[in-house]
């Protein structure tokens, strides 16, 4: 053998020998993929790359999965929608009329009510198509979104290339229901015929005095609405405003007291009416609005939290009789209330006894309860063995994934040096981690053995066997 085919065998032999390098996420302590980049929202670019499909050379379903993918964007993608219309406003607007005529007539009869459906069976290439379909498609986008920042693009979309979109607009206002409510409201301010049209949909869609509008299951467009009458001065909503003042809904609650306080001076009336009502007294005559709004929130908190705390001793007599379950749920009712209430803290434990009781049956729901009472007390006495059973239950959590990682487990015995089955799996992980690697090694070595003797065979056996017949032909 040659010194150069030695040491390239030897070479070979080494490295199939040597332990993998690649990262196993099966393994504890492999390597880690780079942590994603924060996401900073949809730029306008990337908007333009998923609209492209749309207007391909490409069969009829292919362009409808296209127009779908945009249609399902989230919320971080409103700053691009709201820059892309802008630029589809600009140009002459009986391109974007004919285009839409042309997709209604082609549909005939039996055309959908949906535009982009109509538009899609309609594929051309005039100048007007490719305006049309994308601010419709973004149209949708929005109402998918449902948030009150993109129901005000929607609304805009009206007007644009002389309501050109009318008749899809109001289609999708009517879609979005209560989300929408809000910015329809706030047009009041808006001095074109976008008021007129905004104020008919809020009057078909039964909410056009400030009684209806508020009638919605939906917390965020709730206060939505009452900060949008704060918004446009409507004197006629103080009073209904005013009963959101003391809800149990934190969200709803929050947003009153900050559209009363927008109302200044103009609220003192009825807010010293609300006032006397509640206290049995009248506010002093030097006291300024938010003096008056001040106080009265004081005296509903007040009178809310007598119940809360009433509730919270039910709570924790339940606790002491061993109704953990029971306890655990009018503690629950306690915090949707008052979240931050000031004796917080003494639900704790019997949170903690509820995750324990779970940890066996359900342990996903134990680690939601572990977290509700590490966030109740961030900083107390258990804090500690608390994270430390909410890493376990982590780690626990991966391997039902088929994830085997050993930091959890560590991080749990880290907080709690008596975690004794956080240790008891940290064990078990780098035993077999140790075993692994044993057998990876002995197979590899065994199949470096085997490739040397192949190569041995055809390096030197082949060669011979050449050199035989070599010399019986000459």
């Amino acid at each position: 053998m040659t010194p150069h085919r030695f040491g390239l065998l030897l070479s070979l032999a080494v490295a199939l020998s040597a332990p993998a390098a690649a990262a196993d996420p099966a393994v504890p302590g492999s390597a880690k993929a780079a942590a994603p980049a924060k996401d900073e929202g949809m730029s306008v670019e990337e908007l333009d790359k998923l609209l492209d499909p749309i207007f391909a050379d490409t069969d009829e379903a292919m362009r409808r999965a296209a127009a779908k993918t945009v249609i399902g964007l989230g919320q971080d993608a409103v700053p691009a929608i709201t820059k892309k219309l802008a630029e589809l406003r600009k140009g002459p607007s009986a391109p974007i009329h004919a285009a839409l005529k042309n997709a209604k007539d082609t549909a005939g009869k039996q055309a959908p009510d949906d535009e982009v459906e109509q538009l899609l069976r309609a594929k051309t290439d005039g100048p007007g198509y490719r305006v049309a379909m994308s601010t419709l498609v973004l149209a949708q986008a929005l109402v998918h979104v449902g948030t009150t920042p993109a129901a005000k693009q929607l609304l805009k979309i009206h007007q644009d290339h002389n309501n050109a979109f009318h008749t899809p607009i109001t289609r999708l206002v009517r879609i979005m229901g209560d989300r929408a409510t809000a910015a329809l409201i706030e047009t009041k301010k808006d001095a074109t015929d976008l008021r007129h049209w905004a104020y008919k949909q809020l009057e078909e869609m039964g909410k056009r005095i400030p009684g209806d509008a508020v009638q919605t299951k939906d917390n965020q467009a709730l206060a939505d609405v009452l900060r949008a009458y704060a918004y446009v001065h409507e004197m006629d909503a103080i009073p209904v405003i005013l009963s959101f003042v003391n809800s149990d809904r934190i969200q709803v609650r929050s947003a009153a007291r900050d559209a009363i306080g927008a109302y200044g001076q103009d609220a003192i009336w009825k807010l010293r009416e609300a006032y006397s009502n509640v206290t049995g007294k009248p506010a002093p005559d030097n006291w300024t609005s938010p003096d008056v709004a001040r106080e009265l929130f004081a005296a509903y908190d007040r009178l809310r939290l007598q119940e809360v705390y009433g509730l919270l001793e039910e709570g924790l007599k339940k606790a002491q009789e061993g109704k953990t379950e029971e306890a655990v749920a009018d503690f629950d009712k306690v915090l949707a209330r008052q979240p931050l209430l000031d004796r917080r803290n003494e639900m704790v434990p019997t949170y903690v006894k509820y995750a324990e009781q779970l940890e066996e049956t359900d342990p996903a729901k134990a680690l939601a309860v572990f977290r509700k009472a590490a966030r109740l007390w961030p900083d107390g006495p258990r804090a500690n063995s608390i994270n430390a059973e909410i890493a376990y239950l982590e780690g626990r959590e991966l391997q039902a994934r088929g994830i085997a990682d050993i930091e959890p487990f560590k991080r749990a015995l880290a907080l709690d040096p008596t975690h004794t089955r956080a240790k008891a799996e940290i064990d078990r992980l780098e035993t077999n981690v140790e075993e692994r690697e044993s057998r990876i090694r002995a197979l590899a070595a065994a199949a470096a053995v085997v490739f040397v003797a192949i190569a041995g065979i055809v390096l030197f056996g082949g060669g011979g066997r050449f050199r035989t017949r070599k010399k019986q032909a000459a």
